[in-house]
Parts: structure tokens; sequence; C-alpha cells
């Protein structure tokens, strides 16, 4: 991990990487900071991450769209899990992960 933009959207290997079926609070909303922090504890910056790329929405303005595992776990699903972030639902029918149980779970 190199860089943390928000709790979607970060930078490993300097390719932006946008978070598949999850939508966390932009800069000026409730919530941007404690999504920002989430991410920067689970994958810390120089920590190595493992960017598993959506094969159903390859890219997002240029963005890799992507789960993301930091030591094993699903960055995506522990966004959601602990209420850091939303599904993204407009895309449940396109990404790869939309059947996936993590997903459903939570809206897809």
């Amino acid at each position: 991990m190199e860089e943390i933009i928000d709790g979607d959207t970060f930078v490993v290997n300097k390719q932006h990487i946008r978070l598949t079926l999850v939508n966390t609070p932009e800069t000026n909303q409730t919530g941007y900071e404690d999504a920002k922090d989430f991410v920067g504890r689970m994958c810390p910056i120089g920590s190595t991450v493992l960017v598993d790329q959506d094969d159903g929405q390859l890219y997002s303005y240029g963005r890799i769209v992507a789960v993301v595992y930091c030591d094993g776990k699903n960055l995506n699903e522990e966004l959601l899990k602990n209420n850091l972030g939303k599904i993204y639902t407009d895309f449940c029918a396109k990404s790869e992960f939309g059947r996936d149980k993590w997903a459903k779970d939570y809206g897809c």
C-alpha cells in the first residue's frame, strides 16, 4: 500500500485502485476520516496487499476496480461489516463479485 486517498480508493504499485461494490464517504462527508483511518489500520502504508481485479468492471476513471485483501482479510467486506461504507448496488449485476456471500450479505 503506497497511499490511501479515501476509504475506497488507494494507490498500490503506482496504480490507483477503487474497491468494487463498496462506497465510502467522500472528503467533505461525515465518516470520511473514520473509513480512511480504518483502511490505514488494516492496510498500513508499506504493507503488502493482494489486489483481485474485478473482471466484470475492469476500470473506473482510470482506476483498477478490485477486491483488496490485507493480511488475508477482504477489505471490501470489512468496511461494510464495520459500517464504514455501503454496498454499491449499481454494479452488483456487472461485478464478478456480486454473487459472493459478502456482497449478497450486504445487499447485492
